[in-house]
């Protein structure tokens, strides 16, 4: 017979849970807000505090759990982390609106605030300073980030960098999130801290309580599940399926984070293993994917690549990734690849090496920024379209920063001599605004083969056309602090013909010859036209 005392915990437990999913239900239909209490067992932001309070409803300030994802000392983890990042921190916090909000962000220490900017600057309504704290005001669900005392936007955080470690915050107002279960629904399996989940059994969602779990490398996913980790929860360890079969209908979400913070980079493991086990280190792969959606987490301190969802295009049957949030600090701590079967919208990614890969159903609303190495929209996966458009659309990359500078990776647009094969037809990148007043490298580096000043292994694309790329509504707010030009390059086998330039503009001013591009004799048929209809 049980102990009497532990059924009466047990009860009591079970009885807090009905509690707060209640408690859940209610601040949802209450004011269009909801903010998560804090994450039992993990330490807050040490540099920054964040209150939100609902504007249509003039309601009383709620105090926002603030995470810190921070970046390691490279130099002696050997983690792969970048040396002169080390110390930095970002700090981040979830809630979920319906509506407008207002949000407050003070220090910890009570050291005032002199300034603050909001990136991208054209989702903020407002953004002030009073009495030494920012209050900023989204009247819709957006990811933004707060520049504070002009620690990005007012000195050159690239190449060279010597400086003190910078501090930066993320405020994300989400979108309510539809389809939160309930501890007690029927198929939810719920798990407490410390304990490690069986990876099947008879339940469909997988709920990860509130506190800090561990559920190690490689934890199992399999198809017709889903994985919730709601905004008080923080879970360490990598996901990942083993059979193209079984990577169907899996949704991933919450807004609580994924940490890689205590898994090894791959290319530090002892002993060595072998480069096709790399994916076991990514925080979310899954292969054969199709009907997958990952939506509302954070990612955070990845040790390998982010996100891959890894399919052909099979229209029927899309991912989609939303509102998901990306923070990485090493190198290989590349975002996401879509692959040939992945939507990816309103998204945020600050990475260190690559952001997105230039493939899929689409790319719309995301946020993009790096430090260190990578660049924002690699291009070596461009696929050549006849069927359909694949479109980058209405994207802000806010930071354009390098830690290097004769060298291939970096920048926004980048074609850096890898990949095979026609490419360009059917892609669109429209509304693109590059607003770093301080971008380390040029905007443009598209080289099917890597300038000798650039690479001296001149690294080659196989053969090839890249043509037909629309580039329309291209914003750059400055060109590159190194004065390093904007480069078209061709080779004989692979070049680059009839790319459309409809409103470039950098600086305000508009785009009308190719003499804006240093090129070879193997690019030729630029067009340079003024914008019309946008959405045509």
């Amino acid at each position: 017979m049980l102990d009497r005392q532990k059924i009466i915990q047990c009860m009591s437990h079970k009885l807090m849970l009905v509690i707060l999913a209640t408690m859940l239900t209610f601040a949802d239909a209450a004011d269009g807000l909801f903010v998560y209490p804090p994450v039992p067992g993990l330490a807050a932001s040490e540099h920054y505090k964040v209150r939100v309070r609902d504007v249509a409803a003039s309601g009383e300030w709620q105090s926002a759990f603030a995470f810190e994802t921070k970046c390691k000392d490279g130099a002696n983890t050997k983690e792969g982390y970048y040396d002169h990042l080390a110390g930095w921190t970002h700090t981040y916090v979830n809630f979920e609106t319906a509506g407008a909000v207002e949000i407050e962000i003070a220090r910890v220490n009570g050291q005032p605030i002199k300034t603050a900017v909001v990136h991208p600057l054209r989702k903020a309504s407002a953004c002030s300073v009073k009495d030494g704290k920012v209050f900023v005001r989204l009247d819709q669900p957006c990811l933004v980030a707060v520049d504070i005392d002009g620690q990005m936007d007012a000195q050159d955080t690239g190449k060279g960098y010597k400086g003190p470690p910078i501090h930066t915050i993320s405020l994300f107002a989400n979108p309510p999130l539809v389809g939160k279960p309930k501890p007690d629904d029927a198929g939810v399996l719920t798990v407490k801290p410390g304990e490690k989940p069986s990876s099947d059994g008879p339940w469909t969602t997988l709920y990860f309580l509130p506190g800090v779990h561990d559920v190690g490398l490689a934890f199992p996913l399999h198809a017709n599940r889903n994985y919730y980790i709601p905004g008080d929860a923080m879970v360490y360890g990598t996901l990942s399926n083993t059979k193209w079969a079984d990577g169907h209908h899996i949704r991933i979400f919450g807004h609580g984070t994924l940490s890689g913070a205590r898994t090894k980079h791959a290319k530090y493991v002892v002993p060595a293993i072998l480069e096709k086990d790399h994916g076991r280190y990514r925080p979310i792969e899954l292969i054969g994917t199709t009907d997958t959606r990952v939506e509302g987490i954070t990612i955070a301190d990845s040790a390998n690549h982010s996100l891959m969802l890894i399919s052909p295009y099979k229209a029927a049957h899309p991912n989609e990734v939303m509102w998901t949030k990306i923070f990485t600090w090493r190198a290989n701590g590349d975002g996401i690849n879509p692959f040939g079967n992945t939507r990816i919208e309103d998204c945020f990614i600050r990475t260190q090496d690559d952001s997105l890969y230039v493939n899929g159903l689409g790319i719309r609303r995301t946020v993009l920024w790096n430090d260190a190495n990578g660049s924002s929209f690699v291009l070596s996966g461009v696929p050549e379209l006849t069927d359909r458009k694949l479109v980058v659309e209405d994207c802000d990359v806010i930071y354009a920063r390098a830690k290097w500078e004769k060298w291939s990776g970096g920048r926004v647009f980048n074609m850096r001599g890898e990949g095979g094969g026609e490419a360009g037809s059917g892609v669109i990148f429209r509304n693109i605004n590059i607003e770093d007043p301080r971008p380390t490298l040029q905007q443009f580096f598209i080289c099917m083969t890597m300038p000798e000043l650039y690479s001296k292994d001149a690294e080659k694309r196989k053969a090839g056309d890249l043509a037909g790329i629309h580039f329309q509504n291209i914003s750059i707010v400055a060109p590159s602090v190194l004065g390093e030009p904007q480069i078209l390059w061709g080779q004989s086998d692979a070049r680059i013909r009839k790319l459309t330039f409809d409103n470039l503009t950098i600086g305000g001013k508009r785009v009308n010859s190719a003499d804006f591009f240093k090129t070879n004799e193997f690019v030729n048929d630029l067009i340079f036209a003024p914008s019309t209809n946008t959405k045509k």
